[in-house]
């Protein structure tokens, strides 16, 4: 169980780094983007407010004296931030007119990148959109001037580059960074974990002794007792004593149960029919119902392959059953089917003081609900722990909910 911890905080802890990376390179890259993006829509903004193409700069009076903030703008026209940009633009513009004739009106590309005809096919597939990428690298603006339609497109695969470095670096840093975050968190979960397991030993080691010892004393005490009643007769007082040495002799056979099941977590495997495992459980305790005046009813199918434990399973039923026969009131159900590749058990009894809901703290050790403790009904609280680590084994899962006054156990193998 502690290794299973160990595991899930590994499994965790990792999942939330990788995705706080994630988020914080994602953010970055998002903006990053949008910032280029934006960029690219001044181009093309200013190529539409031109009519589609960029004119030539206008020389300055006296080129030795720097221009003054926006002095290399033609007055009243849209411009990017500066010549240079302007001059080095990758673009062409395609104008359309109503009649759906496409002519190339300015193409500032290298003939080996688009040609005429190319552009002007590339420009009417685009002319129904607004603005966009396209072509991945590709900024596009469709807009109206002068009763045409104008298609402009700029190539920012330069401007893209530094952008695209930085998203593959996120992706490598981020995976580094994973990779690095497992590797570290392997040595730092034996560390954290290593209080549970010291615990978990004495636990274990505390379980066995204390069932180890009380084998002797209560051995004594069935022996005095029996004792005393061949020389003075049965009386309330030895049915007591016996009474209460069969309940901890029950105990301690519950906890040699759980120690070996703790120290032994081998699971011998083999091919079984589970439809006549649980036939046989069935006819054993069959008889115990009906003398306690419990209806009981089976649906078990003819034959039900499965690869496990055999005795762990008997062991399983043995618990499932004799749980159901201590709480039963009236009636008692058991039903093994399958449900795609899994196998299910579910045992069902009314029972006094059931909640509807999940009540899967009855497979907690020694836990006995009020209802319970409230009957009068003996019990250790270790039998359905013991069904719990049996199912673990198996790789299955286990749980117990309340239905309209009904305890349901269902196992999943």
């Amino acid at each position: 169980m502690i290794e299973r911890f160990r595991k899930k905080f590994i499994a965790i802890a990792t999942a939330a780094i990788g995705m706080l990376l994630i988020l914080i390179l994602s953010g970055i890259n998002i903006a990053n983007f949008t910032m280029v993006a934006a960029d690219a829509d001044q181009l093309t903004s200013a190529l539409a407010e031109n009519g589609g193409a960029f004119q030539e700069p206008i020389p300055r009076e006296n080129p030795g004296v720097p221009p003054e903030e926006g002095g290399d703008f033609v007055p009243g026209g849209a411009r990017p931030d500066g010549p240079e940009k302007r001059m080095s633009a990758r673009y062409f513009t395609i104008k359309i007119d109503g009649n759906g004739n496409a002519s190339a009106m300015k193409i500032a590309m290298s003939e080996f990148t688009v040609t005429e005809a190319e552009a002007i096919q590339w420009a009417v597939s685009l002319a129904n959109g607004s603005k966009g990428w396209t072509r991945v690298n590709y900024r596009y603006r469709v807009y109206n001037y002068e009763n045409y339609t104008y298609v402009s497109v700029v190539d920012y695969s330069r401007e893209l580059s530094p952008s695209y470095r930085v998203l593959w670096g996120s992706l490598i840093g981020s995976a580094v960074g994973i990779v690095i975050t497992f590797a570290l968190l392997i040595p730092i979960s034996k560390a954290l974990v290593k209080p549970l397991i010291v615990s978990d030993k004495k636990q274990r080691r505390f379980i066995s002794d204390a069932s180890h010892e009380l084998k002797t004393p209560l051995t004594i005490i069935s022996a005095n007792n029996q004792i005393l009643e061949a020389v003075y007769g049965e009386s309330d007082s030895t049915k007591a004593i016996d009474k209460q040495v069969n309940r901890l002799s029950s105990m301690v056979k519950n906890l040699n149960a759980l120690a070996r099941l703790d120290e032994n977590r081998e699971v011998i495997l083999g091919e079984l029919d589970l439809a006549a495992l649980s036939s046989d459980a069935v006819t054993a305790v069959e008889g115990s119902f009906e003398a306690k005046g419990v209806k009981f009813s089976a649906e078990i199918p003819s034959s039900l392959k499965y690869r496990g434990d055999e005795s762990m399973l008997q062991k399983l039923l043995s618990i499932l059953f004799e749980n159901a026969l201590k709480y039963a009131l009236t009636e008692c159900e058991f039903h093994l089917y399958t449900v795609g590749e899994r196998i299910c058990i579910k045992v069902i009894n009314d029972a006094d003081g059931i909640d509807d809901g999940t009540l899967d703290q009855v497979f907690e050790r020694f836990y006995r609900g009020e209802a319970a403790r409230a009957s009068g009904t003996e019990g250790s609280g270790i039998g359905l722990s013991i069904a719990k680590e049996i199912v673990l084994r198996h790789s299955g899962r286990i749980i117990a909910k309340g239905e309209n006054g009904r305890f349901i156990i269902k196992v999943e193998l």
